[in-house]
């Protein structure tokens, strides 16, 4: 995964529209920054909002988190299936199996990102 690429454009993509295609941005804008306002609220990234083409996934990235950007592939699946269901919803016999997806990515994010519980002991005598 190329974390120069275009948020954006890669969303733009996903819901089957040209990288050229800017009528439904407004739209697809809202969509995207409450995904990645959910990764963030679960410990995922950096508080970014996308205003435009320009933001990229390398922007959300937070280099700090080593052992969760091992999964980071997963975060442009999970921003474009959330950013689908709401934009272009798949037809109801697919809702529930979108609405599973959606929540187990965002589930196997939470715990590939969280830092490991340690405690420090001190010896009394």
């Amino acid at each position: 995964m190329d974390d120069n690429k275009s948020i954006l454009r890669d969303i733009r993509a996903s819901v089957g529209l040209t990288e050229d295609t800017i009528d439904f941005d407004i739209d697809l804008i809202m969509h995207v920054n409450v995904a990645l306002s959910k990764l963030n609220q679960n410990g995922v990234g950096l508080p970014v909002i996308v205003t435009d083409d320009t933001t990229t996934w390398g922007d959300f990235k937070d280099p700090l988190q080593v052992k969760g950007n091992e999964f980071f592939k997963m975060v442009p699946l999970f921003v474009a299936l959330s950013t689908r269901v709401i934009f272009d919803p798949p037809p109801p016999s697919a809702v529930e199996y979108f609405g599973n997806s959606i929540e187990q990515i965002l589930w196997r994010l939470k715990i590939a990102y969280e830092e490991p519980y340690t405690t420090t002991t001190t010896t009394l005598y």
